[in-house]
């Protein structure tokens, strides 16, 4: 297993999800091998050159810049026996780097670290909000761990952690630490009461929507909005039908799957979700996302089975 040494301490890398990867350019998949290290509940994009494979310290700055374009986390790079000269125009440059395991210049890295107490908001995050509807609709058990939930979520461990304090920030959880300082999500088990708490919080999860005139294996995709409602109620249906897909799948497959997408128009109508669609035991998106999608349709007949699709869960 490979490791990164970051004052004094070993911490283990985990390579970088596929899916992950694909969101970046060819020459940078081809390039560099991408990690991923939680360090005290941050996450930081580690990426180690393949061997024959040399850079100039102005071409890791421009990468890693675009990178955090990208990712939105700290850029380190994993490099090994560089010259005294490129070491000092790194550091003049301000690119966060690691030698060998033995040299690290992260000069603002151990202070943007994380701590440990609830972060305030007044809104979910889409990681957060994914857990507690999960919750709501027993697709995720209550006194679950973080480790737990890896497993049965599309999030990383830090990603979750970071979750779990917003929800406590909130109210709307409570965490308590086992024996073995694993720390456990313990939510109300009053569900109607809590999904009434959290409504102040809770985001639309559709960040845009783009419309085409195809779909490959569309029906790979959950079915959304009107298409779902009319599921899940006595709503008719439209002939436009509406599937929804996380922001990631969106970036990757997007070339190849959605035939003339464009942004007015199209035999589908496709939702580009801030988070993946909660599992169901359906082809149609959960009930308490598509609610909350369709919150500012103001039609009178989708009111009326919008409401009442809740009111049904409870």
């Amino acid at each position: 297993m490979k490791t990164i040494s970051i004052a004094g301490k070993e911490y283990a890398l985990s390579a970088l999800a596929e899916e992950k990867k694909r969101q970046v350019w060819v020459e940078a998949r081809i390039s560099f091998d991408f990690y991923s290290l939680a360090y005290k509940e941050m996450l930081i994009v580690v990426l180690e050159p393949k061997e024959g494979f040399r850079f100039s310290p102005r071409q890791l700055r421009l990468t890693a810049e675009r990178m955090k374009t990208i990712y939105n986390l700290p850029i380190v790079f994993l490099l090994n026996n560089i010259r005294y000269t490129d070491r000092n125009r790194l550091i003049e440059q301000d690119v966060y780097f690691v030698v060998s395991d033995k040299y690290a210049f992260l000069p603002n890295l151990l202070i943007m670290a994380r701590d440990v107490e609830p972060i305030q908001s007044d809104a979910l995050s889409p990681v957060a909000q994914w857990l507690l509807l999960a919750y709501l609709q027993g697709v995720v058990p209550n006194n679950s761990t973080a480790d737990d939930l890896v497993a049965i979520t599309p999030f990383l461990y830090v990603t979750l952690t970071r979750a779990f304090r917003l929800l406590e920030g909130l109210s709307l959880c409570q965490i308590e630490v086992d024996k073995d300082k694993r720390k456990h999500i313990m939510f109300g088990e009053d569900k109607h009461s809590l999904y009434g708490a959290a409504q102040s919080y809770m985001i639309n999860p559709v960040r845009e929507r783009i419309y085409c005139d195809d779909v490959v294996n569309a029906e790979q995709y959950r079915q959304a909005g009107i298409s779902a409602l009319s599921h899940y109620s006595a709503l008719n249906p439209e002939e436009m039908q509406t599937i929804a897909i996380s922001a990631a799948q969106w970036r990757e497959r997007q070339k190849d799957d959605f035939v003339g997408a464009n942004p007015y128009e199209g035999k589908y109508c496709v939702e580009i979700w801030k988070y993946e669609p909660i599992p169901t035991d359906s082809q149609y998106v959960d009930k308490l996302s598509l609610a909350l999608s369709l919150q500012n349709d103001h039609d009178p007949r989708v009111e009326k089975e919008v409401k009442q699709m809740i009111e049904q869960i409870w």
